[in-house]
């Protein structure tokens, strides 16, 4: 059969997707002729995407994924592709980035920033349960010292302005209720970032869909793009926020502690940090809430897209707020 017909049949998005960025066989072909990676086999849009475009890919050389930023700058993205390579030489469970055939870290498709990066083994989990959390605690351990190491400041795109900006943008939009949950939930946000916590990289985005497990043990890390310099248990509080509640919004103690446990096993909590878990839990809640809101009341244009329900994160800061 014609490779073009071969990856139109592939290319099929279903009603889940988030393709922005529809590419051809040529410009896929001419893409890959930038690289050593060999030639095209097939490629397919990925399902669950949200703000990048992304396309797995097969050559003859071997299994990648194609990445299109849709919202970041060229210099932005190398920052991250750059500290994506660093935790994959240091064996952190991170995709590694190819190069070009010129040595650049990445390219560019249609105008746009994009990458070219291996494929890892394992599959994006669905459902928690204790041992997975207890993988993702151990491995988020190490990952947090290992960040420590990192010579290179990356800023947080969802800070304080960001959450000011958003929220006036949706105020209209919303109800008085989910107005003074957004209200309350951004002074807690500007109180984590501003206190004097342990800080070092975090990824901040680690959902079950950012993460590829075999069986109970996490083999991968990916989707870098939010990756910031920031308070250690932001980065634990979002996990927990995925990982470790109930469909109530309630902590599953069992996750709870074994994702700690775990986790502490490789980098001990401080006692302030303790002290401020429920409120990094709001902070993050706070992040998610909002930009599902945002998504929801401002839909991007896109192929097809893929807006995520805000509720589950009403939930989440509600019951966190009970707990404060």
């Amino acid at each position: 059969m014609n490779l073009d017909i071969v990856c139109s049949l592939k290319v099929i998005y279903h009603n889940y997707m988030s393709v922005y960025t529809n590419l051809s066989t040529k410009e896929v072909s001419l893409l890959l002729s930038k690289y050593s990676i060999g030639t095209l086999k097939s490629f397919q849009g990925i399902s669950d995407g949200i703000t990048n475009t992304n396309y797995f890919l097969n050559t003859s050389k071997g299994k990648y994924i194609i990445t299109i930023f849709e919202d970041i700058t060229e210099s932005k993205v190398k920052k991250y592709l750059k500290l994506m390579n660093f935790f994959s030489n240091n064996n952190m469970c991170c995709p590694e980035i190819m190069l070009t055939k010129s040595g650049d870290i990445s390219s560019k498709v249609k105008s746009k920033p994009c990458s070219i990066m291996e494929k890892l083994s394992g599959k994006t989990i669905n459902i928690t349960n204790v041992s997975l959390c207890k993988s993702i605690g151990s491995i988020i351990g190490n990952f947090h010292n290992t960040g420590s190491k990192y010579n290179y400041k990356i800023s947080n795109t969802r800070d304080i302005k960001w959450v000011k900006k958003n929220i006036a943008k949706i105020k209209n939009h919303i109800s008085k209720e989910q107005l003074d949950i957004l209200s309350y939930s951004s002074k807690v946000f500007r109180k984590i970032f501003e206190m004097k916590l342990p800080n070092g990289m975090i990824h901040s985005d680690l959902f079950r869909d950012n993460v590829l497990a075999r069986g109970n043990k996490v083999t991968g890390i990916i989707d870098y793009y939010y990756s910031f310099n920031g308070p250690l248990i932001y980065e634990l509080a979002v996990i927990i926020n995925d990982w470790c509640v109930n469909k109530d919004g309630s902590i599953n103690l069992m996750k709870y502690n074994s994702f700690l446990n775990s986790y502490n096993l490789e980098r001990k909590l401080i006692a302030i940090e303790k002290k401020q878990m429920n409120n990094a839990m709001i902070a993050a809640g706070l992040r998610f809430y909002l930009s599902r809101l945002v998504d929801m009341i401002f839909p991007k244009v896109g192929e097809i897209t893929h807006v995520k329900d805000p509720s589950a994160f009403e939930t989440i800061i509600k019951k966190r707020i009970n707990s404060a």
